[in-house]
């Protein structure tokens, strides 16, 4: 999913945020931060104060349901066709759910495909959901998916290289969910209370920075909910009869701040028992900032969910039936009528650009053609017939260089064209001449004219002496006229060989 992608999970006690940007191969962490929720449940007050720490505005939002506010059942069905399990789901668990089916939000996971399909449903009471979702959307939060807490974090943890094949996740807080995977497929999801007051004040001391060790009572309370899960596992062996044999422990929450968490776990089950980091992932990146404020016992779910795979992922989702988002693809509908609206704009300018410049193109097509129209009656008056104007006056340059050929002194490498060209470059722009004589011969060319000063006359002379065609330039003559206020002037220029 593109663009800003914010994980909240949300448990009994506190509300953890995550915010990713996700790119093509990877995530990166921009935010991150977490709040406590007092004893009132003032879930609003807890997102005001977590809106103060970071930035929750995203693109897309995920969040997840406390588990104990779920109902997992397992389910062995004779077809393994996913369309008609959903279609029989509710009449299957009707008589093993404490409340009516039309009550309740419903999905499921395939644990297992074998001749039989084994199936992990689970079920939320809608008025509940509704509830959720109100307190959220009172706080500008509208989450595109709802899962289970925790099952996030299992989800990313399998796609992870060297995960062995069966395990059992813990997360241990005030409420201890557990999840046991077999063949990395989620198979049991069950969540316990623990036992004692000393415990649940040991898991809050833990969230607050202080691990103290642990006293007779709560490691008690630890064999407790271990004897719990061992317990559990076996029941679900004689249920499904499968036998659990998990590999490795791993857990998260913030249990898993206390040092010594993993030794006892794998003392007791005697297995390897690890502290979850999905930021460790080769896929998660993290800004410089985050560092400081990242805590992975804590925020390992909210970062899952934020990794999450969209509507369709593994995992559960209980944004469905009349619960189900549809203002997204309302408000991309209607921007896509505004876009559509904008472009259509845009062409008609377009056109109409388009057609202003063809006008006032075409007004100065037929503007520059009668000017060279004139142009060329001006030149040539004698032709009467004029078709293409630009290619008869090219016609009839050539006729005229052609014919100078048959001039004294002229050949098809010295022209009178040629010759009259490098005089007028020669003579500077900037004087005032006028020539009213001009004589070519074989041998010398002489110019008469009328300018102003006698320094004229002379900056022509050391103009000319310049040209290659010329071996020499005199002043034949240079005087007053009449009048007093123009000078005559005669120069002859004799021509190179």
């Amino acid at each position: 999913m593109p663009g800003k992608i914010l994980g909240l999970d949300i448990s009994e006690a506190s509300i953890t945020a995550v915010q990713v940007t996700s790119g093509l191969k990877t995530s990166r962490v921009t935010a991150c931060a977490r709040v406590g929720i007092d004893e009132n449940n003032d879930l609003t007050s807890a997102m005001k104060s977590l809106s103060e720490r970071m930035d929750i505005n995203s693109d897309v939002c995920i969040s997840s349901i406390p588990g104990e506010y779920v109902l997992f059942r397992n389910l062995r069905m004779p077809f393994k066709d996913e369309k008609k399990i959903r279609q029989t789901l509710p009449f299957e668990i009707e008589s093993m759910v404490p409340l009516p089916v039309d009550d309740l939000i419903i999905d499921f996971n395939i644990a297992d495909r074998t001749d039989q399909t084994d199936i992990l449903v689970v079920s939320v009471n809608k008025s509940y959901i509704s509830e959720f979702l109100e307190q959220l959307q009172a706080c500008g939060i509208d989450p595109d998916v709802l899962d289970v807490r925790c099952i996030p974090v299992v989800v990313s943890l399998l796609k992870q290289e060297g995960i062995p094949g069966d395990g059992l996740f813990l997360n241990i807080e005030k409420k201890i969910t557990m999840v046991i995977y077999l063949n990395k497929s989620i198979a049991l999801i069950r969540v316990f209370a623990c036992d004692g007051d000393a415990f649940v004040r040991y898991i809050a001391g833990l969230t607050n920075g202080d691990d103290t060790g642990i006293n007779e009572e709560i490691k008690l309370c630890f064999d407790s909910f271990c004897q719990q899960i061992s317990n559990t596992i076996h029941a679900f062996e004689q249920e499904t009869q499968k036998k659990v044999n998990p590999e490795k422990i791993f857990f998260s929450g913030p249990g898993a701040l206390y040092s010594k968490t993993g030794d006892i776990l794998s003392q007791f089950f005697e297995i390897p028992a690890d502290p979850v980091d999905l930021g460790m992932s080769k896929r998660v990146l993290f800004d410089e900032n985050i560092s400081e404020t990242w805590n992975p016992a804590l925020m390992n779910g909210a970062l899952a969910l934020a990794l999450r795979d969209g509507k369709h992922g593994r995992g559960f989702n209980f944004r469905k039936d009349e619960f189900e988002i549809t203002t997204h693809y309302a408000a991309l509908k209607k921007d896509l009528k505004k876009v559509a609206v904008f472009l259509l704009v845009v062409m008609v300018c377009l056109i109409a650009d388009l057609g202003v410049d063809y006008y006032y193109l075409k007004k100065r097509y037929v503007s520059l053609n009668n000017k060279i129209t004139q142009v060329f009656k001006a030149a040539l008056p004698d032709v009467r017939k004029i078709v293409d104007p630009v290619q008869q006056m090219r016609v009839k340059i050539n006729e005229i260089r052609d014919s100078a050929i048959s001039l004294p002194g002229i050949n098809q490498k010295n022209k009178v064209v040629d010759l009259l060209e490098d005089i007028s470059q020669r003579v500077p722009r900037s004087i005032s001449v006028h020539v009213n004589r001009m004589v070519i011969d074989p041998d010398s060319v002489s110019i008469s004219g009328n300018t102003d000063t006698f320094n004229t006359v002379d900056n022509i002379k050391n103009g000319l002496e310049s040209s290659p065609l010329f071996n020499s330039v005199t002043i034949s003559s240079a005087n007053l006229d009449r009048a007093g206020k123009h000078v005559r002037f005669e120069i002859k220029m004799q021509r190179s060989r």
